[in-house]
């Protein structure tokens, strides 16, 4: 196999740019879903590693008027969604959000999010030690009729 090297350079600049790093924090694959004419609220996607033990404590986005951790259940056939207080992130270990799942939710949306458009979010996380860090993300909002467990990640 030959393996252009100017082809992978691009590529590699095409990975680094689809992730958020951070310190000991790496965000990758964050996504939203379209909304549709009149819906105020929108859900958002992404994997988040941590290389220590830690947990996801905050969310914020200059697209919506608040922001928060979620996580779906199913309780005898009717779907209940929570909001956590936290998430937990164990060291070296790729948390999924995403449909179905742990999830963030943003409420009352300052305009439509629609496909191609990018969301951005800041993700605050807690160390043991009770050092925080915040990373900033940019999420690509996809298309409502997508089939957005095509698109979830298993690590």
């Amino acid at each position: 196999m030959v393996i252009n090297l100017k082809n992978g350079i691009v590529v590699a600049a095409l990975l680094f740019a689809a992730q958020a790093f951070a310190g000991e924090i790496t965000v990758s694959d964050a996504w939203a879903r379209a909304t549709a004419p009149g819906q105020e609220n929108g859900s958002v996607g992404l994997v988040i590693t941590s290389k220590k033990d830690a947990r996801l404590i905050a969310v914020t986005s200059p697209a919506s008027a608040s922001a928060e951790i979620h996580t779906m259940t199913m309780d005898n056939g009717v779907m209940q969604m929570r909001q956590l207080e936290y998430l937990p992130l164990p060291a070296m270990q790729p948390v999924t959000l995403g449909p179905g799942g742990d999830h963030l939710m943003l409420f009352g949306l300052k305009r439509a999010l629609k496909a191609g458009d990018k969301v951005q979010l800041t993700v605050t996380v807690q160390y043991a030690d009770k050092q925080t860090e915040k990373i900033k993300i940019k999420a690509t909002v996809r298309p409502l009729t997508a089939d957005q467990d095509k698109h979830r990640r298993h690590d």
